[in-house]
């Protein structure tokens, strides 16, 4: 229980010293034309705690996980306070599994959400419900963009 506790301080101190920071953006743009602003989780860390302790996102905003590599990775929303639309995307930012509406989840062990059938390089978080309001596919293309 300690571990898990002193985990958790860990994490949330890392969330509110990276707020400060002032992490990446991009800019993410969907086939309709719509374009939300995604927070650049590359570390190490950060690719663990993702949107742990965070009580909302924006509506217009997602975090984008970029591994170093394509694999087939998986993702859990341990500690997340709201449910969230999951893609995973490869190279080419093409979308291979869509998980819509995955809860948060505040007990010790969580469920892992993916693999997808084909090696990933980034997975984008974004509120619940996006993903039927784009009426987002399999298969479809995203676009990054660096936000200055």
């Amino acid at each position: 229980m300690l571990a898990l506790l002193a985990f958790a301080l860990l994490m949330a101190g890392s969330y509110f010293m990276a707020s400060d920071q002032g992490n990446e953006m991009l800019l993410v743009a969907f086939p309709s034309g719509t374009q939300v602003r995604a927070e650049v989780a590359d570390t190490p860390l950060m690719l663990h705690a993702g949107l742990a302790f965070r009580d909302t996102l924006p509506p217009d905003w997602a975090m984008l996980f970029i591994f170093d590599r394509a694999d087939f990775h998986r993702l859990t929303t341990s500690q997340y306070r709201f449910p969230v639309d999951l893609l995973w995307l490869d190279e080419a930012k093409r979308i291979l599994l869509i998980v819509e509406g995955a809860k948060p989840c505040l007990e010790e062990t969580c469920p892992h959400y993916g693999p997808p059938p084909e090696k990933a390089r980034y997975i984008l978080a974004m509120n619940a419900g996006f993903v039927r309001k784009e009426r987002l596919a399999l298969g479809e293309n995203l676009r990054f963009t660096l936000r200055l």
